[in-house]
């Protein structure tokens, strides 16, 4: 079982207690990539006003608060309560009282034959497979919003490290599957490609910790000594490290 396509619960509810203190969370701003690609959901045809959604994977709900503040109603769904709680947090302090959450993993998650307008999945390993498509398409009236990995997705210094290992990295090309399986099920489809770069900085140690998990998602396994080695070349003054991610990610859109 490929650890990363959401089927290994332990492993997924570890990874996320680990990331959740870190991971990105929502931002008022309109001067984020969350902002500009909802615009292009609108773009798309997608108008989420008064509309029930259900946010599959929705995480610390960096799109999830931005759709609920013109949303009717917002379900989300997430197996990681660390993430769930963040949500909560933020949303409380963007004024949104209409965001539910459910702790569940998405492929055993009883939905009871529930329908909502929209269904929405981003950044998620738990979207990933035919079975995962199909379930989200049967949940929804109205439309599908998918946003997933579009073949890049460097991380320096990470990729460095995974250079000198003799096994080949993951490809992050999600979104490619997602398009197959639209493709044969005959589904037309809106997409575009965002590509975006950010920076993210931690302690030494926290970051050693970061490189070990990146690497063992992306099948790499690397020893420690080489990490710490590699890193020292990224790291200033006060052991602070810098890393740069470079990212292409794909939204996926289509009417039911």
């Amino acid at each position: 079982m490929a650890r990363g396509n959401g089927r290994d619960h332990k492993y997924m509810l570890d990874r996320w207690k680990k990331k959740s203190g870190s991971y990105p969370r929502y931002k008022n701003s309109d001067d984020v990539i969350e902002a500009r690609i909802v615009s292009s959901m609108k773009n798309a045809g997608i108008d989420f006003s008064g509309k029930s959604i259900l946010d599959v994977g929705c995480g610390t709900g960096v799109y999830t608060i931005r759709i609920a503040k013109e949303a009717g109603s917002v379900t989300g769904i997430d197996i990681s309560t660390e993430m769930l709680s963040i949500l909560q947090q933020d949303a409380s302090g963007e004024g949104c009282s209409n965001i539910e959450t459910i702790t569940s993993p998405w492929d055993t998650f009883d939905t009871g034959g529930k329908q909502w307008d929209i269904v929405v999945s981003t950044m998620t390993p738990a979207v990933q497979l035919a079975e995962d498509y199909q379930k989200v398409r049967d949940c929804t009236r109205e439309a599908v919003i998918y946003l997933g990995w579009g073949g890049k997705r460097d991380v320096e210094p990470i990729k460095y490290i995974a250079g000198k290992s003799q096994v080949k990295p993951r490809v992050f090309n999600n979104s490619q599957n997602m398009r197959k399986w639209l493709d044969e099920s005959g589904i037309e489809y809106y997409s575009e490609v965002f590509d975006e770069v950010r920076n993210k900085t931690m302690p030494f140690e926290e970051a050693v910790s970061y490189c070990q998990d990146e690497l063992e998602i992306s099948e790499v396994f690397a020893l420690q000594n080489d990490i710490e080695n590699e890193l020292q070349r990224f790291t200033d003054g006060n052991g602070i490290v810098r890393f740069k991610i470079s990212a292409r990610l794909e939204l996926i859109v289509y009417k039911k």
